[in-house]
């Protein structure tokens, strides 16, 4: 384990990248402002926030420190760890592969991978994306493995029943994508991580984002930071800033193993708005809220109402949103109807910037009243 990171937050908003050209927007300066006050609020030691406004990037700015360790700044280069926000990405992979003919999203899982327990055979593909499987979880409570060696915790998964019947419930749950990652490789007949690459990150130029956690060498990748821990399977907040380690097996990168920086994420969302990553037709279905057996759909709470194909998704009227998040530190929404999107990438666990991106997005769409 690394040492702990003591207090040094008079040090962390010492180093604020600017775009003059930006910077002398009025709009772009409230909203600089406004972050400025979050950060201190939140005690957020690095941030990058970037927002496009009709296939065009319209504020893009970096804040902060990136490594307290060592005083390095966060630029529009540095990358962070997104999380969750990667099976935004497996969502496209699998659609992608559905628009070649390659894959049915109603079709069960066990077209596509041999030997999975008789429970698991009747799931469809769909309900892995929109976690209406009722499969268990590789995770526990605290997002750690259910068995110290990562193997083992694969095995134990299989061997567990099933929570629910499929489609009865919504449950967040890891071991979905794990099996996607299987699927696409399994169809693909390369790993995931280049088949996204290869249809994703290249044609959308993110020359930089890569997949891996705390073992790999990822240059210009920020701190990982928290100030809470777990004690007897419990989590304390600690007055202590520390280092977050992301020791993940890679066959759970297809959930939470993407890295990348919001100037190259900020590209990702024009390029698949534009057509270029999938047809705009497709766009529909992996937004689209997956319903339950009795007809409703859930979601993570009153804004983020339902779950589309990787995306949680809300289905109000006005202003709906397709908006993953990652780890409660980074998160962008796409306001479909507006045409706006806004990025927030941080290096502080539990930053929850979803709570805060509609304040973001009202200055650049109007009209739009951020629930509370």
């Amino acid at each position: 384990m690394r040492k702990k990171i003591l207090p040094l937050f008079s040090l962390l908003l010492l180093v604020n990248i600017i775009n003059p050209d930006l910077h002398a927007q009025p709009t772009n300066s409230k909203v600089e402002a406004f972050i400025r006050n979050q950060m201190k609020q939140r005690k957020i030691p690095g941030m990058q926030v970037a927002v496009v406004k009709h296939g065009k990037i319209v504020f893009m700015e970096s804040f902060g420190i990136a490594s307290i360790e060592d005083g390095i700044p966060v630029t529009n280069n540095t990358l962070f760890p997104v999380h969750s926000i990667t099976k935004a990405f497996i969502g496209v992979a699998i659609m992608q592969l559905v628009e070649t003919g390659k894959l049915k999203l109603d079709a069960p899982i066990s077209e596509y991978l041999a030997d999975l327990p008789a429970a698991w055979q009747h799931v469809t593909v769909h309900h892995l994306l929109t976690h209406t499987s009722g499969l268990p979880d590789i995770w526990d409570n605290n997002s750690r493995l259910i068995d110290i060696d990562e193997d083992s915790a694969w095995a134990k998964c299989l061997q567990a029943p099933l929570l629910f019947k499929p489609g009865e419930q919504f449950q967040y749950n890891q071991a979905n994508y794990i099996l996607l990652g299987k699927i696409i490789e399994k169809i693909s007949a390369v790993a995931f991580t280049d088949f996204v690459k290869e249809h994703q990150l290249k044609p959308a130029g993110m020359t930089s984002s890569c997949f891996g956690d705390s073992h790999d060498i990822v240059p210009h990748l920020s701190g990982s930071y928290t100030f809470r821990r777990i004690v007897h399977n419990t989590v304390e907040v600690s007055d202590t800033l520390q280092e977050l380690i992301r020791d993940w097996p890679r066959y759970l990168w297809t959930a939470v193993g993407l890295n990348t920086s919001a100037k190259e994420l900020a590209q990702w969302t024009i390029q698949l708005q534009n057509g270029k990553l999938l047809k705009k037709e497709s766009l529909k279905t992996l937004w689209a809220p997956g319903f339950l057996n009795n007809g409703t759909h859930e979601g993570f709470g009153p804004v983020l109402n339902g779950y589309g194909l990787g995306w949680p998704v809300t289905t109000r009227s006005e202003h709906p949103i397709a908006g993953p998040t990652g780890g409660g530190r980074a998160a962008f929404f796409i306001y479909i109807k507006d045409d706006v999107t806004v990025i927030i990438l941080t290096n502080l666990i539990f930053s929850a910037p979803q709570s805060y991106i509609e304040d973001i997005a009202a200055f650049y769409i109007p009209g739009l009243h951020p629930a509370k």
